[in-house]
């Protein structure tokens, strides 16, 4: 496929789907095709679903310039067990922390291990490479991680712990999300934003702060964000976006989320991923 004047993302798996064509399952993972013809790839999914619905896509996953992991959830990382496949080894990039093993204990649910599955850990040690605060990846594709968290300030953590008794609350702090630069705006890329939406805008704002928002794009993990959050991450949007902006809320984001993001920008604006999405910028 030849280059694109502007970046193009593959939802290669996602929580539902664009069309009875693909598969989904709890997941995320988007291929990002850059001006320049280079491909990276943004999680990995839980399973081998990406690699199902990318053939279905007609995208291949050879050769990639690289991969990078948002968070250390197996839900973005349960599909580097299937690394072996991908021809070229591409590096894996993450925020070092990916690896501390995690447990998600909430009542009346069943204690659910968070971490990097066993096989993708030995798959990806030897390629992996560590990432703290911003890192750029290629021409105008750069790595955010270490988010700054402002007091008080809304960061969807709960409910994760250390220990399997629901002790050793996890910060998450290897949540990291992806900046794509673009003649005509930012495009911003996050897996579950468990740093927080807002806060997350915020830094990117401040590094480049000239630059306005194109498009959000992936796991926004707003669902139980209260209506004042979901304001508060409405407003900051509101001061720094294009007037073309759009929304594409997947995986995590949640329906109320979508909902008030339609209220405030419109239908046009604001749409659901979904496997098998494709996002064109013109």
């Amino acid at each position: 496929m030849p280059a694109a004047p502007n970046p193009v993302l593959s939802v290669l798996a996602d929580d539902t789907v664009s069309s009875e064509e693909f598969v989904c399952e709890h997941a995320l993972s988007i291929l990002i095709r850059l001006p320049n013809g280079k491909r990276w790839l943004f999680d990995t999914g839980t399973t081998d679903v990406y690699l199902e619905n990318a053939k279905r896509m007609g995208e291949s996953l050879d050769d990639l310039s690289g991969i990078v992991i948002s968070h250390g959830h197996e839900d973005h990382t349960g599909g580097l067990m299937f690394y072996p496949r991908l021809k070229g080894k591409p590096p894996v990039f993450g925020h070092p922390y990916i690896w501390h093993k995690s447990y998600q204990v909430r009542p009346d649910k069943p204690l659910r291990i968070t971490g990097i599955p066993y096989m993708s850990r030995m798959h990806v040690s030897p390629v992996f490479v560590p990432v703290n605060n911003t890192k750029q990846l290629d021409d105008d594709l750069y790595f955010f991680t270490d988010i700054p968290r402002e007091p008080g300030s809304f960061a969807p953590t709960q409910g994760n712990f250390f220990n399997e008794d629901g002790t050793g609350p996890v910060p998450l702090i290897d949540d990291g999300s992806l900046v794509v630069k673009t003649g005509k705006g930012l495009v911003v890329v996050m897996g579950c934003a468990h740093a927080g939406y807002t806060n997350i805008l915020k830094a990117v704002h401040k590094a480049f702060p000239e630059e306005n928002l194109m498009a959000v794009i992936g796991g926004l993990h707003l669902g139980n964000a209260s209506e004042a959050v979901l304001k508060e991450a409405a407003d900051f949007t509101d001061d720094i976006r294009t007037a073309d902006f759009r929304f594409y809320g997947g995986h995590c984001t949640g329906d109320k989320a979508i909902a008030y993001f339609k209220s405030r920008f419109g239908d046009d604006a604001v749409q659901s991923l979904g496997s098998g999405k494709v996002i064109a910028f013109e």
